[in-house]
């Protein structure tokens, strides 16, 4: 009798072993969960490349053949295969992300299979045991009871191994069911990786054929030597007018600043804020290197900071800051507390704006709308204005500085990482 009721313990072992599939399941829906937020994040960045895409696709479609608008085809097109070559890198990341997505639903369509087997073994075996003793020997385990307690506890076990046996059919008609949804979920994976897959293809195709119209308007621009020879050193002169500009207006507001300390009247009110405020905007915007939100939201870097080779003059120049191209006057914020030192129009960047934040200085160029006036003191993500559209001396970018005492420095080395 004892054995009988040891081996009714034992069939109910895979009760307690079916709490584990349990938790292993709950462990899936919570990574294919997290997978599928990470494809819808990176599919909002291609769909945002694809608008920024489309504007400069129109702006191209419009140009003609005179050289000015050559020219001018020439960098819309250099800034629509840099937005290309990230959509691509987008579509390549999502693209790996369904195939984690595959192997993981593929692990888990394994391990429902096991699970399946494991469970009509076990039924089998609860079967056989049934067939060989009949139903009789569970009244006979009552009847042969020693005492009320003894009783009550075979009844006990009994009416668990009665719960178990119906519980194994529940659990293998459950199991059959995630098992189907996991097989479905597998085939519709697969077709979305094939869906991306022939779009990389496509968008790779796009890259070649626009690198290929790019090289062919460098050898048309490449004909006229004195015209571009010309551009370059417009330029240069554009680049060292921004610099030196900055650098007046530096020196100017230290002497204004120096002239307060001496007790001058007129001056005191040209400040906007004290030495004091001018300290903590510093220690702030010291403290955002590597963390610094961006001016505009979902941009793409189009012009580098530094040493640039132009792929028309085959020259070298130097970019003090870089171009953000983004949709067509978006909302631009400042990046760290400071105030507004000057607002004024440079030939080549358009409006730009100067923000003071102690040792650091940061400008905003390109707008097509300025909000904010001088000396008006910000809070790191005001909105100062919006960015250029189609009609903007750079077109539908941002064009952004920082400046750390008296070097230009790489705003990207600033800015956080848009791609965590």
């Amino acid at each position: 009798m004892k054995n009988s009721l040891y081996s009714y313990s034992l069939l109910l072992i895979p009760f307690f072993l079916g709490l584990e599939l349990v938790q292993a399941q709950t462990s899936y829906e919570h990574l294919r969960s997290q997978l599928m937020e990470r494809q819808e994040t990176t599919r909002s960045q291609i769909n945002n490349l694809d608008r920024q895409i489309t504007t400069l696709t129109s702006r191209l479609n419009v140009t003609t053949q005179e050289y000015e608008q050559v020219y001018n085809r020439f960098e819309d097109l250099s800034r629509l295969i840099t937005l290309r070559r990230e959509r691509l890198r987008q579509m390549t990341r999502e693209q790996s992300q369904i195939e984690e997505e595959i192997r993981l639903i593929e692990r888990n369509l394994a391990e429902l299979e096991q699970e399946l087997a494991r469970l009509i073994r076990e039924y089998k075996s609860t079967l056989t045991y049934l067939y060989k003793h009949g139903r009789t020997t569970e009244l006979a385990l009552i009847l042969t009871s020693g005492s009320i307690n003894q009783l009550m506890v075979r009844s006990y076990y009994l009416g668990k191994f009665n719960s178990h046996l119906q519980g194994q059919v529940d659990e293998i008609e459950t199991t059959q069911k995630k098992l189907e949804t996991s097989k479905s979920d597998l085939e519709q994976t697969k077709e979305r990786n094939n869906a991306a897959l022939a779009e990389i293809r496509s968008e790779t195709q796009n890259l070649e054929r626009q690198q290929r119209e790019q090289q062919e308007i460098v050898n048309e621009l490449r004909k006229d030597i004195a015209t571009l020879e010309e551009r370059r050193k417009e330029q240069q002169e554009q680049r060292q007018n921004l610099e030196s500009t900055m650098e007046n207006l530096i020196r100017e507001e230290q002497r204004l600043r120096r002239a307060e300390a001496s007790g001058a009247e007129i001056v005191r009110r040209e400040i906007a804020v004290t030495d004091e405020e001018l300290s903590l905007f510093e220690n702030s915007f010291r403290q955002l290197r590597g963390q610094m939100p961006w001016p505009v939201e979902n941009g793409t870097i189009t012009e580098r900071f530094g040493e640039r080779i132009n792929p028309v003059f085959n020259t070298r120049t130097q970019n003090p800051g870089i171009d953000i191209s983004a949709l067509p006057r978006s909302p631009v914020r400042v990046v760290s507390d400071g105030y507004v030192f000057s607002i004024q129009p440079l030939q080549g960047y358009g409006d730009i704006i100067f923000v003071n934040h102690g040792s650091y200085r940061t400008a905003y160029g390109n707008m097509s709308d300025i909000y904010v006036r001088r000396n008006q003191v910000l809070h790191k993500g005001d909105v100062i204005g919006l960015s250029g559209d189609e009609n903007s001396i750079r077109g539908s970018v941002l064009f952004f500085l920082i400046r750390d005492g008296s070097q230009m420095v790489d705003p990207e080395r600033w800015l956080q990482n848009p791609n965590p």
